[in-house]
């Protein structure tokens, strides 16, 4: 009797798509398409094995237990509720060696350590050691059927007796020189191929100082720190420089307006912002220059190291910045006039929601791409800010495509808050057109600090908050995301509007159409938000002030659905978020106003966009391709969520209908359908090269880890 006969054998759980359980909610797929279903395991397990609900992602942050900077400060789990998560997720840094190189050394030739230096001053070994290149052409072909994406054959640079060349593939591009005109990580890139070329011995070599640039018979070209760029290194600015950043870890960083404020605001109670203690030895003191990691410095993934690495241009400040009225202590608790502050003309503005871990710089500039006209950062909380850590000023950086960009704050008290407001506007307030308060999120980590959409129910202390912060920013406006309310069935939000308004000088306001106790449970209450919408409009009548924009969120999946709300609720437009996770292309759909049947090759073009943009980011060396990796299968994550729209019997989509198991118009439409890890790494595979030794990306639901091993290695 075969093993499918006998009734005690326990069958394997199936991996692929048929092994789905229909849900409610369901999405109307053509029937051509359905991949109809086996029994392969009892329903219980079937329904664990595959629970793909990470929506909360989008608004919070990981387990206190993770090491990785983002998800440091998402929610705690609860263990009846997310049962179905991987807790405590951990993504290791993956060099290519125990070589590591002394980055003052690397880049100018010169260490100014000399021998107390722990870092390599030679590249003998290196290349012994380090990974081949990843084969990369931006313009290959890309096809709906294996292979998907046709690469031009590897063209070896040298012999197996040349250590150098025999791991470079000259026929490769390097995306980092394609986007910047240079490349920092010289011969740490794993797309050296691009740019390098071979030497005759008679050619002079390096002088005595600066860079090494010459190795054997091999030259690296095009290698440049960047730094003559200015605050845009990079492309990017927001860059802190480094001694604010040690001035802050000191607790020296001058705050007039903040003690002041505070002062008037609460008597009596002193203005501090000292580190907390530490238990460690204090280290040695060393010029800023020198980065504690000198290999992963150039990392956006590593913030500290890159912060200390390379020095940033910060724009001069204005003589006589606006808010600051130290002498005026009565006028200090009443905010700016509006005409103090920069006009908001967000009209037909397509606005990309702040989204932790998977809004970063990279996914903003994808969306960008695709017509996004507003970005905000990731959720910043104020205290690491004021503390000097770096990958919590990461957060902060912009890119130069971003044209209307803010950095959101979350935070419980006005201590922390106005001190923060004031240093962004003090180092990088050229860098920012707005600074959004996080009244919104719902994660018990936050919300039992009083911070998110804990402030919702402590007027009294939002208000010293927003008109704190609202002074300390000068010009800059402050806006403000909220929630209908904490508790289902008490909404609040329309009480606060007013105030947001007349009291606390918000100059755009943002509704979710959910309560904090809902988080994504119900569809958004777009009736509500219309509700509000009118509430403002009278309040600014009433105070005869000036329009204030208001937009709404929640739910939005199409360009009707987008258009539709908008007229019926009355607002001036409506930021996205989840729809931009798993559609990263509807603002051209919204731009366009039509629904965009867009291709399996078109999605894949979207995703080597993100691989590129994302190596300029975090770096094309092993540590900046493994981080642009993890963060493209985060990405990819919520994209495989998405239904093609030509499968579907009726339009439009809807954000809250689940596929049930179908195969797509092409193996590639299918292949990026896969709701397990193991395919989302093979996706990335196609871009960022084969996977390295050591590389574990862990999703946050089992489910989708499920089947995923054998892939990963």
């Amino acid at each position: 009797m075969s093993a499918s006969e006998d009734p005690a054998a326990t069958a394997r759980p199936e991996t692929n798509l048929s092994a789905r359980p229909e849900r409610s909610g369901q999405a109307p797929i053509k029937a051509e398409y359905l991949i109809y279903q086996t029994p392969v395991v009892e329903l219980a397990s079937t329904a664990q094995l595959n629970d793909i609900d990470p929506d909360d992602a989008a608004e919070g942050r990981g387990p206190a237990t993770s090491t990785d900077a983002r998800d440091n400060k998402r929610q705690k789990t609860n263990k009846k509720e997310k049962k179905g998560q991987n807790k405590a997720r951990h993504f290791p840094v993956v060099r290519e060696s125990s070589i590591r190189i002394c980055r003052s050394w690397e880049h100018t030739g010169v260490c100014d350590r000399s021998g107390e230096c722990r870092y390599a001053h030679s590249w003998e070994g290196y290349f012994a050691v380090k990974p081949s290149d990843v084969s990369y052409n931006p313009t290959a072909e890309l096809r709906g059927e294996p292979p998907y994406v046709v690469e031009p054959e590897r063209k070896a640079a040298g012999e197996d007796d040349d250590v150098v060349g025999r791991k470079i593939d000259l026929a490769t591009t390097c995306p980092v020189l394609k986007d910047l005109g240079y490349c920092p990580f010289g011969w740490r890139c794993r797309y050296l191929g691009g740019h390098i070329k071979k030497v005759e011995h008679s050619e002079n070599g390096n002088g005595e100082a600066g860079p090494s640039t010459r190795m054997g018979d091999w030259e690296v070209l095009h290698f440049s720190t960047g730094e003559s760029e200015e605050q845009w290194r990079r492309r990017e600015t927001n860059w802190p420089e480094n001694d604010v950043l040690n001035q802050l870890r000191r607790s020296a960083f001058d705050y007039p307006f903040s003690r002041a404020y505070l002062e008037l605001t609460d008597p009596g109670k002193p203005f501090t912002l000292y580190q907390p203690k530490t238990k460690s030895a204090p280290r040695p003191k060393r010029p800023l220059a020198a980065a504690d990691d000198e290999e992963s410095a150039m990392n956006a993934a590593n913030e500290e190291a890159a912060a200390n690495e390379e020095s940033a241009m910060n724009a001069e400040q204005p003589a006589e910045p606006k808010g600051y009225v130290l002498g005026e202590n009565e006028a200090l608790d009443v905010p700016l006039r509006p005409e103090e502050k920069k006009r908001l003309n967000w009209e037909g503005g397509r606005y990309l929601a702040p989204l932790t871990t998977v809004g970063n710089l990279p996914f903003r500039r994808l969306c960008v791409d695709y017509g996004a006209t507003i970005t905000v950062s990731e959720m910043a909380l104020a205290q690491p800010l004021v503390f000097g850590q770096n990958d919590e000023w990461a957060l902060c950086r912009r890119h130069e495509s971003e044209k209307m960009f803010g950095i959101q704050l979350a935070g419980g008290y006005a201590n922390r808050m106005v001190p923060a407001a004031e240093l962004i506007k003090k180092t990088i307030g050229d860098g920012v057109d707005f600074v959004d308060v996080n009244l919104g999120c719902p994660i018990d980590l936050v919300f039992n600090q009083g911070a998110g959409s804990a402030l919702m129910d402590s007027p009294g202390r939002l208000g010293k908050i927003l008109v704190g912060m609202n002074r300390a920013l000068g010009d800059i406006p402050l806006t403000v995301k909220f929630r209908t309310g904490v508790a289902n069935g008490k909404p609040n939000a329309h009480k606060l509007i007013p105030r947001f308004v007349s009291e606390w000088g918000a100059g755009a306001l943002t509704l979710h159409g959910r309560s904090r106790q809902q988080r994504y449970s119900k569809l958004a209450d777009w009736e509500y938000i219309k509700q509000c919408a009118t509430t403002l409009r009278e309040s600014l009548a009433d105070a005869n002030l000036p329009s204030v924009p208001i937009f709404g969120n929640g739910d939005c999946f199409s360009a009707q659905g987008y258009y539709e709300e908008m007229e019926k609720s009355g607002v001036d437009g409506v930021m996205v978020a989840r729809g931009a996770l798993i559609k990263p292309w509807i603002f051209t759909e919204i731009k366009e106003r039509r629904e965009w049947d867009i291709s399996a090759t078109e999605r894949l073009e979207g995703i080597r966009k993100y691989a590129e943009f994302g190596l300029s980011h975090w770096g094309s060396d092993t540590q900046g391709i493994n981080t642009t990796r993890r963060f493209l299968c985060e990405a990819l994550s919520f994209q495989h969520r998405y239904v093609p729209i030509g499968l579907l019997e009726r339009l439009p989509a809807k954000l809250n209908e689940r596929p049930p198991a179908y195969r797509g118009r092409s193996e590639l439409e299918t292949l990026l359908s896969s709701p397990f890890s193991g395919d989302w790494v093979k996706i990335s595979e196609m871009f960022l090269g084969k996977v390295d030794e050591g590389f574990n990306f862990v999703p946050k639901h089992k489910s989708n880890a499920y089947g995923g091993e054998e892939a990963q290695g």
